[in-house]
């Protein structure tokens, strides 16, 4: 930890912002195609995801302030962001297809438990499955809706977020890694806000226009 400094610290929440963002344009997009059930599961996912970000980079900047050490912010990530994951897994199964004039809910009972262990391991499965389902799903629907572009933007984003796992598996904590796996964060997160925003934008102009999706 000796190696993080304010500058670091700081770059850490633009990412967290970026998706937060993000998922603000997605929840815009999903609400006309999404059961009140889904749509509580997606936005509840998204949050978490958020929420663990966002712990994670206040305990780093704490740190590098020397304010305290509070490691129990940093324990929190991969437990509430890979749950948040899988909730928004669950969400968007069945969605691409759907239209938007369906209203049929649907009792979704699934709450995934989030079990305490030492490794970060498992939480990396899921959150690597999650996170494929999620972007999976984008990818089909902007393809779907002939929006190549915005599929293109969706699949960057992934392939970003498939070397922050590898990262998260072989990280060894120092310096170069640190900003590494920053800017390779930021990035994931910058595709993923353009593709939401380009993905909203398509979905208003279909509803405006009554049309089918």
């Amino acid at each position: 930890m000796s190696e993080w400094c304010l500058p670091l610290a700081l770059l850490d929440i633009v990412p967290v912002a970026l998706f937060f963002l993000g998922c603000i344009e997605l929840m815009k997009a999903f609400y006309p195609r999404m059961t009140q059930a889904q749509y509580t599961m997606f936005a509840s996912g998204g949050t978490m995801i958020f929420l663990a970000g966002m712990l994670k980079a206040v305990w780093k900047l704490l740190f590098v302030l020397k304010i305290c050490d509070y490691s129990m912010l940093s324990d929190a990530f991969f437990p509430i962001q890979s749950t948040g994951f899988v909730l928004t897994a669950l969400s968007m199964a069945g969605i691409v297809g759907k239209k938007k004039t369906a209203s049929t809910e649907k009792n979704f009972s699934v709450l995934p438990a989030v079990p305490v262990i030492e490794t970060k391991l498992p939480f990396i499965i899921l959150t690597f499955m999650g996170s494929t389902v999620f972007y999976g799903t984008l990818m089909i629907l902007s393809f779907r809706k002939k929006t190549k572009q915005t599929a293109l933007f969706f699949i960057i984003a992934y392939v970003f977020n498939m070397m922050q796992v590898f990262l998260a598996i072989r990280f060894d904590n120092s310096s170069v890694m640190n900003w590494i796996a920053e800017f390779v964060n930021t990035m994931a997160q910058a595709f993923m806000l353009t593709g939401a925003f380009s993905l909203q934008k398509n979905f208003t102009k279909e509803y405006g226009n009554d049309a089918e999706t």
